[in-house]
């Protein structure tokens, strides 16, 4: 009982995986055909044209650097130290 319990995982799994293979292998196909649907559109002459994409970069804010700059000085700067049993 227990060796066909282990061998139907092995089905189960094995079918599990050749279903994965196929599926990528479609997915694999359709994007070939669309590659090569391309190139013969290229070979023909035209040109394919990507939709511009607008990137600006943002202006870093200058009111957060000029807080934040003293915060870091007060941190870097060497505090007192009290003397031995002094609490």
């Amino acid at each position: 009982m227990l060796a066909l319990a282990i061998n139907l995982l092995f089905v189960a799994v094995a079918v599990a995986a050749l279903l994965t293979l196929v599926d990528t292998a479609l997915k694999a196909r359709r994007a070939y055909d669309g590659l090569m649907r391309e190139k013969a559109l290229m070979d023909a002459g035209f040109v394919m044209q990507v939709a511009p994409r607008e990137v600006r970069l943002r202006a870093a804010d200058r009111r957060a650097g000029v807080a934040m700059l003293p915060r870091r000085t007060a941190l870097l700067r060497p505090q007192p130290v009290l003397a031995r049993g002094a609490a």
